[in-house]
């Protein structure tokens, strides 16, 4: 999860209110809801269903940008204050949204967490639920409902534009069921659980320690024991596929990918956000599972 956030949360929200003069004063467009995503993700996914209806502000949205490592600027302050919709991820990944809307309390202001609305529970659960493609749909759904909430006039648009969004996921499924219907039972390694709802619903497994994944994720090191095994795992080529998260390396991790590299196991990168060279949110994640795709025909 997003382990470290601004210290100065409170000064920063009272900046913002400060800068807005006053959370119930400010203006809005009543036809163009003011929107703040936690993740570009979900930012892109909101810009779809509400078209020119919305006006979005991602917070995380460089691809060089460690998300665990997060701090909150005073620009963040701001577009909280103003927002009448804040959607975030929730299961501890983007804390500290909660923090900034404590610190900025506004009335009427709603809270979309898409966690309460996949009902993700149990212990220490997968964070990264937006590769999750088959359960888009709910959130899509509840995007639109909100937006309906905020702009009634045009909330049958959004529902409209949410059908639209579900439908345009149908590549993504495909090539997810082809993997399965393929490879299903073959073992990969990751070095973190970034794509792990995506190797679960093409049927594949998980060929390295958990603990070693769940360590580096959480920012520490992983056991001897869980690093040898992973290191055998490479050379051995027992899993076939490494998938990489680009965003969060340290030396072991970047260690790791070499090995994969002189080992001959093919190497799948995958983003914890949108990466400016997608066109949209359809179109990184079916790049992703395309490029498993042919990771394990190769």
């Amino acid at each position: 999860m997003i382990a470290k956030t601004a210290t100065a949360v409170l000064a920063l929200a009272a900046a913002a209110l400060s800068m807005t003069a006053c959370s119930s004063s400010v203006h809005h467009d009543p036809r163009t809801v003011e929107v703040v995503a936690a993740e570009n993700f979900w930012g892109d996914i909101v810009g779809q269903i509400g078209g020119s209806h919305v006006r979005v502000t991602s917070i995380i949205d460089d691809p060089n940008t460690d998300p665990h490592e997060y701090e909150s600027s005073a620009k963040d302050a701001v577009g909280i204050a103003r927002a009448q919709l804040v959607v975030e991820n929730g299961l501890g990944y983007d804390d500290f949204i909660g923090k900034l809307l404590a610190a900025a309390p506004v009335k009427g202001r709603t809270v979309l967490d898409v966690q309460h609305v996949l009902h993700v529970a149990g212990s220490n659960p997968n964070p990264h639920i937006w590769y999750d493609t088959a359960r888009l749909p709910t959130v899509a759904g509840a995007i639109a409902k909100q937006l309906g909430a905020i702009d009634p006039h045009d909330a049958a648009l959004f529902e409209r534009n949410a059908k639209t969004f579900d439908a345009s996921l149908r590549p993504i499924l495909r090539v997810i069921a082809e993997i399965r219907q393929k490879y299903a039972g073959t073992a990969i390694a990751y070095t973190e659980r970034v794509p792990g709802y995506l190797i679960q619903a093409a049927g594949l497994r998980l060929g390295v320690p958990v603990g070693f994944t769940r360590a580096v994720e959480d920012g520490s090191d992983p056991s001897p024991a869980d690093t040898v095994a992973f290191d055998h795992a490479i050379t051995s080529r027992t899993v076939h596929v490494l998938l990489y998260n680009g965003q969060v390396t340290d030396p072991q991790t970047t260690q790791i990918k070499q090995l994969a590299i002189s080992s001959g196991v093919p190497i799948v990168g995958v983003t914890e956000t949108m990466p400016p060279s997608a066109k949209n949110f359809q179109d990184w994640q079916l790049r992703q599972a395309r490029a498993l795709l042919t990771a394990l025909g190769g």
